[in-house]
């Protein structure tokens, strides 16, 4: 029996099934189980069928969970004394590379971002990103993501210099954008689920607890690659949990200061930073 046939079965028995993967793969108008018209994933993910002429009829509308981060409702970013924000750059930056591709907050554009051990990118392909670095944002003194260990990527003010705030607070309403997140030795893009989900309460400007990002980095699982380990066409590929149904295909690597450096690979295999050189191939050496 197909997928859909599974889920018309279903339906017709007031039987409830959690899927590994979403039942067929047509776009455009097909017919929907009866209401609820709702699939679960085994994953916990939950879709509602909306057949629309050129569409995945399947629509995320997943709603936060125990575990999803979210920003303080209250207070300004800004700087005294328009507000009660501050920031403050990492000291010792444990990762030395990250790489991400299919971000949908980026375009689904691939960006890669080399860092020094004070958290400065001192490489990348990203616009104007050099030169950026990890910051920690602060309002009354209490973390923007009180439960979440998140930075963002700022230029901050050399002597003599003033902060821009607004270039600031622009970088702080995009978060998965801009931040990574930090959770189990794991460094993550930032997930902002309403490039995702279409959960009712997204939109809602009044809903009282406000933005969110998905929470799940520490539970972020390595996707299988043909290559050993310490191969070095091997992209050691980390994925948000939650996704294999379809959906999302955010994939990233990152590497640590305390570990064999290794070349970032793009999409293609091919070396984009921290490529060997001839000497290097011969005699590794470590920072």
């Amino acid at each position: 029996m197909t997928p859909i046939g599974m889920v018309f079965l279903a339906a017709a028995a007031g039987l409830h099934l959690d899927f590994e993967r979403l039942p067929g793969s047509a776009i455009g108008p097909i017919n929907c189980p009866e209401p609820p018209a709702t699939i679960r994933t085994v994953e916990g993910r939950i879709y509602e069928c909306r057949p629309e002429e050129g569409q995945d009829p399947y629509v995320d509308v997943t709603p936060p969970d125990e575990k999803s981060h979210w920003m303080l409702p209250f207070g300004s970013a800004d700087l005294p004394p328009r507000g009660t924000g501050s920031y403050h750059p990492v000291e010792d930056w444990p990762f030395r590379a990250i790489i991400s591709r299919d971000n949908p907050a980026a375009h689904h554009v691939e960006y890669y971002y080399v860092f020094d051990q004070q958290g400065i990118v001192v490489d990348s392909n990203a616009p104007d990103a050099i030169g950026d670095r990890m910051t920690e944002v602060r309002i009354s003194g209490v973390r923007l993501w009180p439960t979440a260990k998140i930075y963002y990527r700022m230029r901050l003010p050399t002597a003599g210099e003033a902060m821009e705030p607004r270039r600031s607070t622009e970088r702080i309403g995009a978060a998965a954008g801009f931040a990574m997140i930090l959770s189990g030795g794991r460094l993550c893009p930032v997930l902002d689920e309403s490039y995702v989900s279409e959960w009712a309460h997204l939109d809602d400007s009044t809903y009282p607890a406000g933005k969110f990002v998905n929470g799940h980095c520490g539970d972020s699982y390595r996707i299988p690659s043909r290559f050993p380990d310490d191969d070095i066409r091997n992209p050691h590929y980390y994925a948000y949990p939650g996704f294999k149904a379809g959906g999302l295909d955010l994939r990233w690597s990152f590497q640590r200061h305390d570990e064999p450096r290794r070349p970032v690979l793009n999409r293609k295999g091919e070396c984009v930073a921290l490529c060997a050189q001839p000497d290097e191939a011969e005699h590794p050496q470590e920072e």
